[in-house]
């Protein structure tokens, strides 16, 4: 009996258990419910945020992954901008598994402007399959690029109004005797220069040129050469940048820049850099009537062309360069003042060989590593000799009142003295809106993003972020986003340079373009790189911008 009735339940075990088994088998059989996905590849994905389409698109390319049940097309797109809704502006076409839409022969998208696609879950496949939910799709168009040369009819890009600000920064325009001497960083890029400022006064769309410092050179002089010099008709800085002004390479460069500043079309606007600190609003109006100055009374200055936009030479930031009213009370020039007049005696003869003599030690441990590099690789930079370093052999001549010679020890240890202790209150003059300590301040000579960044873009240290910072003086010209990827609040864009392209290790002849969309009607500012270049076609040979890259960001956010 005992037998018989664990037979029974073991049968019994093992049906429930067979049906379980049965059960989950079918459980895991049962097939999942698939959803279409769609893609765009015929347009770019950028920052994982949004898709970037031509500005002269006629149509939009979607790729389903499978083939699409045409009778379902009909409405499943909603397309719209900040105006409303577009869905009259096209029509749709379905073949296989890819989508169209095409838009009306009297419809054209607007440039450097965001649109809105929406496809929703009625457009079905042919099998059944829909979306799992409604999708929606960021679009950003492109700007209209500056390709037109002087020599084509215009050099507009078809804007409706002027809504573009042109920058360009560090020229390093020398006087006479820096062109005549060879020690000018600037002369190669002259006729450029010419014909950009004339394709700039010819463009419709540019409302503003904003030259963002370093346009005159005081500070590129050889140390045995006196930058003020009466025989040279030079008896102040004053007449130093006249001087620039009227030398023979520079002269058609002035006219062009006081054609532009006389235009009642386009505004010429200055911000003053390190190399022309020296540099009053009195005597830039005089040299350029017109012009409108941005610089401010600690020698320095910015420019705000819209709220979030904030533009200015960079070297506020900078520990070597920017100015120092403490160290020595009624003069400013900067330590890298001094490195500088060593530099132009190399690009005035490099033929020398270096010595690395034993330097003083006394002093700011910050600044005299720095320092000591700098004077170490300027002369192996140009295989120079290594100078008396205690001999009164850089001429002065009154610049910035300083009229006797100093020696490299004596400018050395007039800062090492108290250049450091005295940095926060010198950023306080200067108005740096977040301090940086003596070393963040040292690497900002080189490189200025990390300076945008804590100053202007950085939410947790900003006091007021920006959705667009512009900066010269570093000559790398570049074009970034912060943080990387979808979240990005801020772009960051740097002017380059106009200096001979033998006397830089980046890509010169560069310049940005700004449109805010404030201007544009836009919920858009769209920031553009270019570099002007000979090119050479079945129309001849001729200067045009080479457009490199573009960022946008939506300033309402």
């Amino acid at each position: 009996m005992k037998n018989k009735i664990f037979l029974f339940s073991s049968v019994l075990v093992l049906s429930v258990l067979l049906t379980f088994q049965q059960s989950c088998k079918k459980e895991e059989e049962t097939p999942t419910e698939e959803y279409l996905n769609v893609s765009f590849p015929k347009l770019t994905f950028k920052h994982d945020l949004y898709y970037s389409i031509d500005y002269d698109a006629r149509s939009i390319e979607m790729v389903i992954d499978q083939d699409l049940d045409t009778g379902t097309i009909t409405g499943c797109i909603l397309f719209s901008h900040k105006q409303g809704s577009l869905d009259s502006q096209y029509d749709l076409e379905a073949k296989g598994n890819i989508l169209w839409m095409k838009f009306n022969t009297d419809f054209e998208l607007k440039d450097g402007w965001k649109y809105i696609l929406t496809i929703s879950t009625s457009l079905k496949s042919t099998s059944g399959e829909s979306l799992e939910q409604n999708e929606t799709f960021e679009l950003r168009t492109t700007s209209k690029h500056l390709t037109s040369s002087l020599d084509d009819k215009k050099t507009t890009g078809g804007r409706e109004q002027r809504t573009l600000i042109a920058c360009i920064s560090d020229v390093h325009m020398g006087d006479p005797r820096a062109v005549e001497n060879y020690y000018s960083w600037f002369g190669k890029n002259a006729d450029a220069l010419v014909n950009f400022l004339e394709f700039i006064r010819k463009n419709d769309d540019v409302k503003e040129l904003v030259i963002l410092g370093d346009l005159f050179d005081e500070w590129m002089v050889p140390y045995t050469v006196s930058p003020i010099d009466p025989e040279s008709g030079i008896n102040n800085s004053d007449d130093y940048f006249k001087a620039i002004a009227n030398s023979e390479t520079n002269k058609p460069i002035f006219d062009k820049l006081r054609a532009i500043a006389n235009s009642s079309e386009i505004d010429l606007l200055y911000v003053p850099g390190n190399h022309d600190m020296l540099l009053t609003q009195s005597t830039l109006e005089e040299i350029i009537p017109g012009i409108i100055w941005k610089g401010d009374s600690t020698r320095i200055g910015k420019y705000h062309p819209v709220d979030g936009i904030i533009m200015e030479h960079g070297h506020r930031y900078d520990f070597f360069n920017c100015p120092q009213p403490l160290v020595n009370p009624s003069h400013i020039l900067p330590p890298g003042y001094f490195i500088t007049r060593l530099y132009a005696a190399g690009l005035e003869s490099s033929t020398l060989d270096l010595h690395k003599e034993k330097m003083s030690n006394k002093g700011s441990a910050e600044f005299l590593t720095a320092w000591s590099l700098a004077i170490l690789y300027t002369l192996n930079d140009f295989n120079m000799d290594m100078p008396d370093l205690n001999a009164n052999n850089i001429l002065m001549g009154g610049i910035d009142g300083y009229t006797n010679p100093f020696s490299f020890i004596g400018a050395q240890n007039m800062y090492a003295a108290n250049i450091e202790d005295l940095w926060p209150q010198t950023q306080a003059i200067n108005e740096v809106p977040v301090p940086l300590t003596v070393f963040a301040a040292l690497l900002n000579g080189a490189e200025l993003y990390d300076a945008a960044l804590i100053e202007y873009m950085q939410q947790s240290t900003a006091l007021d972020p920006y959705k667009i910072v512009a900066f010269g003086h570093s000559h790398d010209p570049e074009l970034l986003v912060h943080p990387p990827g979808n979240k990005f609040t801020s772009i960051y864009a740097n002017t380059g340079s106009w200096i001979d392209e033998d006397q830089s290790s980046h890509d010169v002849r560069t310049f940005l373009t700004v449109e805010p969309g404030e201007w544009s009607g836009s919920e858009l500012d769209v920031v553009m790189l270019y570099q002007y270049n000979l090119n050479s076609d079945s129309t001849g040979t001729k200067y045009k911008p080479k457009f490199i890259s573009e960022e946008s960001i939506d300033f309402a956010k």
